[in-house]
């Protein structure tokens, strides 16, 4: 499955990179890492026909991943925020 990142979605990740590795040195590559792995198990999941944006919630980070199934072969990740 391809996953694919909206421009919206490529701002948002390189925002909240950032905004963790503020926090905390390394935060922001934490971040990413767990990131891939939800991403991961999102493309694992039952495809949807209908065309709507769902959420995931990270679980070692506050943050939300919307996106939804293009179809059979892409998921496109529309944003990815802060809680």
């Amino acid at each position: 499955m391809n996953v694919l990142l909206s421009s919206i979605a490529k701002n948002d990740i390189r925002l909240l990179m950032r905004v963790f590795n503020a926090e905390k040195e390394y935060k922001g590559t934490d971040f990413l890492e767990e990131l891939k792995k939800c991403v991961n198990g999102i493309s694992k999941k039952e495809r949807k026909k209908i065309q709507e944006t769902l959420v995931e919630t990270m679980l070692d980070f506050p943050v939300n991943i919307h996106y939804l199934f293009e179809d059979e072969e892409n998921i496109l990740i529309t944003a990815v925020f802060k809680t």
